[in-house]
């Protein structure tokens, strides 16, 4: 088992991953590599993406040649889209489909699909050890999405592992924009999210007055915070701003998943994606949740942000028929 693997593959937005699991489910390799992003940008075209990630790939194919003189490469598992919906597209995730295709001719393995959405689900499952597997709460907090997903077990369609339900998020722009576009104007380099949640941790100024914030059984308008903070940079010093700016995700998350796993009979949460590997985030919301009754498991960072770790188990599943 452990001498036989799946590698799994994702090219988002800002990062190349390609992983291998073993079908004993362990890791064998977990490669990420970011794209640049150019100084004081907010973010990529998908052109650039892909440019990108055909340049990393080609780099990373060396890895995978030592892969197979060790392992025998059974099959690979490739993120084809965002989400598991009909119309969900993003040209970044053709470079690593094709790729996956190529290798798996050449290897003679069988490749499977799937979506950058159920890889990151897969990914934060890994390490956390939740109760109830058949129905749970996934938050997706990344630079482009700010998502709250019921997650049920799916029995009924073979070409999806989950019946993925969007229940709350963001309807304008997500937590991981409003920290980057904060954190570029305070000097930062993007992606800020790490410098941000440094500044706020070591922050020891209380709180007077949190942001504004704006939440309606579930979902959240975060427009308004960006412009908050921009009325603050010239006022207060850049540690408190990242705290007011982490408080306030804090608190629009926990008011958005209380109502939500009322409503659905929900009491476990997994969190993954780039922002819930804030330490400040993680500490205040398990803490907030707790005293609802609501347990929140908080992914590790190398499984959390982009990686291609989920993608290689729901490979090794789909292998052995699971």
């Amino acid at each position: 088992m452990e001498n036989n693997i799946i590698i799994g593959i994702d090219t988002s937005c800002y990062t190349t991953s390609i992983a291998a699991i073993s079908l004993g489910k362990k890791v064998i390799l977990n490669k990420k590599v970011m794209l640049e992003v150019k100084e004081n940008s907010k973010g990529l075209r998908q052109s650039e993406g892909v440019f990108q990630h055909v340049n990393n790939l080609g780099q990373i194919s060396n890895q995978i040649n030592e892969l197979t003189k060790e392992y025998r490469v059974r099959g690979i598992c490739v993120s084809t889209k965002p989400r598991p919906v009909d119309g969900s597209y993003m040209p970044v995730f053709n470079v690593g489909y094709n790729f996956g295709k190529l290798c798996a001719s050449m290897i003679q393995c069988p490749i499977y699909e799937t979506t950058h959405q159920e890889n990151h689900i897969e990914a934060s499952l890994f390490t956390n050890d939740i109760k109830n597997k058949n129905k749970f709460l996934s938050v997706h907090m990344s630079g482009g999405t700010t998502e709250i997903l019921l997650v049920e077990k799916n029995k009924e369609e073979l070409n999806s592992n989950y019946k993925i339900q969007i229940v709350g998020g963001s309807k304008d722009i997500s937590f991981g924009q409003v920290i980057d576009r904060a954190g570029v104007k305070l000097g930062y380099k993007f992606p800020a999210g790490k410098y941000i949640d440094a500044e706020a941790i070591t922050c020891k100024k209380a709180i007077r007055q949190g942001l504004k914030t704006s939440v309606t059984d579930g979902y959240m308008n975060l427009s308004g915070l960006e412009n908050q903070v921009n009325k603050l940079i010239e006022e207060e010093s850049k540690e408190y701003i990242a705290k007011l700016i982490l408080d306030s995700i804090v608190r629009c998350m926990y008011k958005s998943i209380v109502h939500i796993s009322r409503n659905y009979e929900v009491d476990e949460v997994v969190f993954a994606g780039g922002v819930s590997a804030s330490k400040y985030i993680s500490r205040e919301l398990t803490l907030k949740l707790s005293k609802n009754k609501i347990k929140g498991y908080f992914t590790r960072p190398e499984y959390s942000t982009d990686n291609a770790v989920g993608c290689a188990i729901i490979g090794v599943n789909k292998f052995l028929g699971e």
